[in-house]
């Protein structure tokens, strides 16, 4: 997402288009979605009412282009996850979790969802647009680095994408929903490392495994494995 609060510069610095996104994400998170205005954003960015209207032909829109422009930049950062020099699947899949872990439990986006939820009953396109938010990608690079740990461990999975479907659920939705209830943000970068390093053991250790009948235990967590929830670690 944008960084909420940037303050304006000339158009020389950045186009009329960006500050007038700059402008919606303070606004939408200040205000909510029905008491932002056109006339509102076109104010906050220093930048005429036509312009914004010849940018984005309504609020909708302007809406969707907020979430588009974040779900962008995290797309590019898991495309940099998945390019990156790590060769073993599962390090690299761990990485790919943990940074969409940061995106989707940063302040920014849990606000864009309790707007979200507040309008949801009145405004289902805005949620629709909001669904969108890095998933659809994260799924196909997910489902990539499978079949890649597939090849080198011996396992065929029947539908590649449904399987990188249920482990991106798996891994984040937990998360997701402890951080969107919560109060205060719980989780540091170290936390969220740890979760996608062990959910990410999980479910490889099961793709891996050449029993029909059963999944292997769970990998044991340490003591540094610290979450709100579930059975303390093992320490002995």
């Amino acid at each position: 997402m944008a960084v909420r609060g940037r303050p304006r510069t000339g158009a020389g610095t950045r186009s009329k288009r960006e500050a007038a996104l700059d402008a919606a994400v303070t606004l939408f998170l200040d205000r909510g979605f029905d008491q932002t205005s056109m006339d509102a954003v076109a104010a906050e960015a220093g930048v005429s009412k036509t312009t914004v209207y010849a940018h984005f032909g309504d609020k909708v829109e302007l809406f969707r282009a907020v979430i588009e422009r974040g779900s962008s930049s995290l797309d590019f950062e898991l495309d940099q996850a998945m390019l990156s020099s790590v060769e073993d699947p599962q390090e690299r899949l761990t990485h790919i979790v943990a940074k969409l872990l940061e995106a989707t439990t940063e302040p920014q986006h849990l606000a864009f969802l309790r707007v979200l939820t507040t309008e949801a009953a009145r405004r289902p396109e805005l949620t629709e647009a909001m669904r969108s938010f890095g998933v659809p990608h994260v799924v196909d690079i997910v489902a990539a680095t499978l079949l890649e740990d597939g090849q080198r461990h011996g396992y065929t999975l029947p539908d590649t994408h449904v399987y990188a479907a249920l482990f991106v659920r798996m891994a984040a939705a937990g998360l997701q929903m402890d951080a969107l209830l919560s109060p205060e943000p719980r989780h540091d970068s170290a936390q969220l490392t740890a979760h996608a390093r062990w959910t990410t053991t999980l479910f490889l250790r099961a793709l891996r495994s050449q029993d029909p009948d059963g999944l292997p235990e769970a990998p044991v967590r340490d003591a540094s494995d610290a979450f709100p929830w579930g059975e303390p670690p093992h320490t002995d």
